[in-house]
């Protein structure tokens, strides 16, 4: 499914330099300010809003409509205990292990998808994962999947570092582990984005026709892209399993990728720094909506309402916006 999605401005460099290192100070510093549980916790909401900026990155900028993504971060998930229960792989041969089996997803679903328009894409990947997610259930999965789709570690993981071996068992190192490794796919996405390959890609989400016209080889460009998303959904999903040292079939149900959809629309999808704004916002909401509210999730749905009705460009957008007018009256 194509459509326009507001892509937020850029704050000006010298602005995202000063805002990019006050992050990493305040990140930093944040295990010795914070106990064991906050420490995982703001680790995972960093996993899922790489999760989200998944959605984002074939949504925001490819105009692809997905929900098909929890089923590569499902793959990831599956593919890190292959690595880890089957072949035996440390910790970062089981992240690679995650990775190739999102891509290996990919290709034949986004194949598929990339080559039906509108709201035919929407479809495609709804029915993909729903057909996965039930030959799963189905207990016929044995033959396809073995013991890896849902399972938990039986030991701590480490990470080796050449001489230095560290332990997960140590929720600083799980913190700190989480957010370099999400700052590297995140680094690698923005890379792309800003590339000639990320310009063709929001000319064809802008007018489809128009990029035919200049030579643009549109379903070649939305398969690379979604493929490129899986790669970071499945990542996502191999820090997940590192974090909460268990995965679960519910994983590759389309309704995470709902969730991702939610967390990303909230946060502004046309961004990359969007879904993590609104995966921290949805975490950290429905966290306290729920200590009193058995039906927390309508309270959240009527804010969620407001937050489209008066930032359509999501909380990055609005934040962007508040920027540019203080920078104004400053001029």
């Amino acid at each position: 499914m194509t459509g326009k999605t507001p892509i937020a401005g850029n704050i000006p460099l010298k602005g995202s330099r000063t805002s990019l290192v006050c992050l990493a100070v305040i990140l930093t510093a944040m295990p010795m300010l914070v106990g064991d549980f906050l420490r995982v916790f703001i680790a995972e909401i960093f996993i899922w809003g790489l999760f989200a900026m998944s959605f984002a990155m074939v949504y925001g900028y490819g105009g692809m409509l997905s929900f098909a993504q929890a089923v590569f971060f499902g793959a990831g998930c599956y593919g890190f205990n292959l690595g880890t229960f089957y072949f035996h792989f440390g910790t970062w041969g089981a992240i690679l292990s995650a990775v190739a089996a999102a891509l290996l997803f990919s290709v034949p679903v986004g194949f598929l998808a990339t080559r039906v328009k509108q709201h035919h894409f929407l479809l495609v990947t709804v029915i993909v994962s729903v057909l996965i997610t039930t030959t799963l259930s189905s207990g016929h999965w044995r033959w396809i999947a073995g013991p890896f789709v849902t399972r938990s570690l039986t030991f701590v993981p480490e990470l080796s570092l050449g001489l230095v071996t560290l332990s997960f068992i140590d929720t600083t190192v799980t913190y700190y582990f989480t957010i370099a490794m999400v700052a590297l796919a995140f680094g690698l996405a923005w890379l792309m984005v800003h590339s000639p390959f990320g310009s063709a890609l929001i000319a064809i989400r802008d007018n489809e026709r128009r990029a035919q016209l200049v030579g643009l080889n549109v379903n070649t460009l939305r398969w690379m892209m979604f493929i490129a998303a899986a790669g970071v959904a499945g990542y996502s999903g191999a820090l997940y399993a590192l974090l909460a040292r268990y995965t679960s079939l519910s994983f590759w149900d389309w309704t995470y990728s709902g969730q991702a959809v939610v967390m990303a629309i909230i946060g502004g999808a046309g961004s990359l720094v969007g879904p993590f704004l609104g995966t921290a916002f949805y975490m950290i909401v429905t966290e306290h909506l729920s200590r009193y509210f058995q039906q927390f999730i309508i309270i959240f749905g009527v804010i969620m309402l407001i937050i489209i009705r008066y930032a359509p460009e999501g909380l990055w957008g609005l934040i962007l916006r508040g920027y540019k007018t203080v920078a104004g009256v400053r001029a």
